[in-house]
């Protein structure tokens, strides 16, 4: 009994120790233009644009699911990434046709009217973002797609930081136009019925927008990979992990 405990422990330190040296080696394997620059401005807009992009304070943890298995692990991100946008994709159309119909009809009730110029221009703006999202995620997917999953690309973008942070926001892009049209639609709603004839309308917007826009802050504020970004981005607080 006494040797089984032993091997059974000996094998568990050596699966342990085998995963850490499998863990440095990825580290070490990182490229050096990855790693954070030495200016503490630099830095500390790398270390932001990382929280953004990657939602952590650098590339290494983004490197090891990137670096799996050769080229493997590349792949495998870019086709999670594409099964996303096909879903950006059909959430986005419904956005753009729900946009359409605002501006192509008129208002039902009298007490609210979205064709006035403020709203009218915010319904246009979201319109021109949901036209825009879908042109662009139907580009990326058909086009660029193919190129961004071959490990070719992943060499090239090995060279300097900043192509690695450009390929980072073109793949954001998307996102980021169906979150632009999305609020251009919030908007026009919200400032539709800030305008509205009826008092109680005004007053239930009113404190609708105030009470969503206190827990939208507070969960943007609470939840550790935003408050290590706030820290970061006003003070620059920064506790590197060891």
């Amino acid at each position: 009994m006494p040797e089984e405990i032993t091997y059974s422990e000996n094998s568990v330190l050596i699966q342990s120790s085998k995963s850490q040296e499998t863990d440095e080696h990825s580290c070490e394997d990182m490229p050096p233009q990855w790693q954070p620059p030495p200016r503490p401005i630099a830095r500390r807009c790398f270390i932001i644009l990382c929280y953004i992009f990657v939602a952590d304070s650098n590339l290494e943890s983004f490197w090891k699911r990137i670096s799996r298995d050769s080229s493997k692990g590349w792949k495998d991100y870019h086709a999670e990434y594409f099964e996303f946008l096909n879903r950006i994709s059909t959430v986005q159309g419904l956005l753009l046709t729900t946009t359409a119909v605002f501006i192509s009809t008129a208002a039902p009730l009298s007490i609210l009217n979205y064709a006035a110029d403020i709203p009218y221009a915010c319904l246009s703006e979201s319109l021109v973002f949901a036209l825009f999202g879908l042109f662009l995620q139907l580009f990326v997917s058909a086009y660029l797609g193919p190129r961004y999953k071959r490990a070719k690309t992943l060499e090239e973008l090995k060279e300097k930081r900043w192509m690695i942070f450009c390929h980072l926001f073109n793949l954001a892009l998307p996102a980021l136009f169906f979150n632009a049209s999305l609020g251009w639609l919030l908007a026009a709603i919200v400032i539709t019925g800030c305008m509205s004839q009826s008092l109680l309308t005004r007053i239930l917007t009113i404190i609708t927008v105030v009470a969503l826009v206190l827990l939208e802050f507070l969960s943007f504020v609470i939840l550790p990979p935003f408050r290590k970004f706030w820290a970061v981005s006003l003070w620059g607080v920064h506790h590197d992990r060891h």
